[in-house]
């Protein structure tokens, strides 16, 4: 397996970053999937991890560049789940990010992952509030 920074998508890899998201089931699986390679390019950081030179595995960081940083759509193939990528992709997107002078990192994942996500480091910020906005607005 290996780990490389992503700064676009090729047709290839749009393909399977797009089967990742659906197995996430973050998107419909008919869905238009090319805002995908727009969010990668629009991301401060993004990565994917590669197991024979197929996308299996990604994940975003989003950033100003100079203080704040924020992982996430951190996703694996679920046929490759418990081989440590996921792992890998967020420690080496969270070195990277710290090598380009941000140091406040934090993430959101999904429910069930905590315990995922602490033994990388992370810790739950108590008494925080995620905030999200409706997908339509009130009149």
């Amino acid at each position: 397996m290996r780990i490389r920074l992503l700064a676009a998508l090729s047709d290839g890899e749009l393909l399977c970053a797009s089967r990742l998201y659906a197995a996430a089931d973050w998107v419909e699986k008919d869905a238009d999937f090319s805002f995908i390679r727009a969010a990668v390019a629009g991301s401060f950081l993004a990565a994917g991890a590669f197991e024979d030179g197929r996308l299996v595995g990604m994940g975003r960081v989003l950033s100003d560049g100079c203080s704040d940083a924020y992982i996430q759509d951190v996703v694996v193939d679920p046929a490759f789940r418990g081989r440590g990528i996921g792992s890998a992709l967020v420690t080496f997107l969270a070195d990277e990010t710290r090598s380009r002078g941000v140091d406040w990192i934090a993430l959101v994942g999904e429910p069930g992952t905590e315990n995922f996500y602490a033994r990388l480091g992370f810790e739950r910020k108590e008494g925080f509030t995620l905030w999200k906005r409706p997908e339509s607005r009130p009149e």
